[in-house]
């Protein structure tokens, strides 16, 4: 009789669009239906990663991703460490990271996890186990790869910019990666006077910024609820990019509320309807210090939306609230006020 797990032949590997299904998915439990001695087989792996066995056995076979253990018949089971490998997989494929440098990235924190050293006092007052999920980068290669990505971003190469982007997700986790290179490096050279081109390179990275923001609170979405609420933020500008400090808003805005950008290519009619059609609770508008504020359209929203509006300016400035009811001031004072508004 034939193996099923060896009778159907390979298949193209995921895309990070499709692979993305099933990565907040939590490891199953031992007591797992599916579960035999703590093992699972590659059908019951398929159901909770959403990895088709096909795939699963891609993985293994071509790049040695993977490692499930094998029956005698030589079936496939598949432990907890494994589905969570399997999950961590997915995730890196979803940020645009080849197959053979997953590969890679595994090995090294494999590397990593076999050097800890768990601390010798396992009391309750001992320090709890800080095990690294995700290698760290020094503060050198943080500089390094900040001046690597603002000479792509002046240059306007893509190719430049993805392989920076690349080894930065090498070694930081997607948060610090938008935080501490993307957004930080758009900071430096948004307060740089002149260079050729300045204000096309920085619409151009811009965008490119506001669509990785966008990838990175879908990876974080979660349901909205009275502890996390569904906060919807956009421009009134059509095609405006978000600056840097505005993305750093929206960053901090997603650690407390379940955010999510309105595409600026719609109607102002059309985005009335859509924060009642999710009934939002909250939208954030966001100004430019240069734009006045449009006409207020929250007589059309449902009682159950407060709308704010939002104009980041210098930090030497005083913050304020304007009759419009625009808060004005420095970052670090916007997102505290707007924290204090929405949660």
């Amino acid at each position: 009789m034939s193996n099923p797990d060896q009778q159907q032949p390979a298949e193209a590997l995921p895309t990070a669009s499709t692979s993305t299904v099933a990565i907040d998915k939590t490891c199953p439990a031992p007591d797992d239906p599916a579960c035999q001695d703590g093992l699972f087989p590659i059908r019951a792996v398929a159901n909770i990663t959403g990895v088709n066995p096909i795939t699963l056995r891609a993985w293994e076979r071509r790049y040695n991703l993977i490692r499930p253990t094998r029956t005698a018949t030589g079936h496939r089971l598949y432990s907890a460490s494994d589905i969570q490998e399997i999950q961590r997989i997915m995730a890196l494929s979803a940020q645009g990271i080849g197959f053979t440098q997953i590969a890679q990235i595994l090995a090294r924190e494999s590397r990593l996890a076999e050097n800890y050293q768990a601390p010798a006092d396992h009391s309750l007052s001992a320090v709890p186990e800080s095990r690294p999920e995700t290698p760290t980068a020094s503060p050198g290669q943080g500089v390094s790869l900040i001046e690597s990505l603002k000479q792509a971003i002046i240059h306007m190469d893509p190719l430049a910019l993805r392989r920076v982007e690349q080894q930065a997700m090498m070694w930081l986790p997607p948060e610090q990666v938008m935080n501490s290179i993307l957004i930080e490096a758009y900071r430096q050279l948004e307060e740089r006077d002149s260079w050729p081109d300045r204000d096309m390179g920085l619409h151009w990275f811009g965008h490119h910024v506001r669509q990785r923001l966008e990838w990175w609170l879908l990876q974080h979405a979660r349901k909205p609820s009275p502890s996390h609420p569904l906060v919807l933020v956009d421009t009134t500008t059509d095609h405006r990019p978000l600056d840097s400090n505005e993305c750093q808003l929206i960053m901090s805005l997603a650690g407390k509320c379940t955010v999510q950008l309105i595409t600026d290519t719609l109607s102002e009619t059309q985005r009335v309807r859509l924060v009642n059609r999710w009934q939002a609770q909250h939208w954030v508008r966001l100004l430019k210090p240069s734009e006045p504020q449009q006409d207020c359209t929250g007589d059309l929203l449902s009682g159950s939306t407060r709308l704010h509006w939002c104009q980041i300016i210098s930090d030497e400035q005083a913050f304020s609230i304007a009759p419009n009811g625009v808060c004005q001031g420095g970052i670090i004072r916007c997102k505290r006020y707007l924290l204090d508004q929405i949660a």
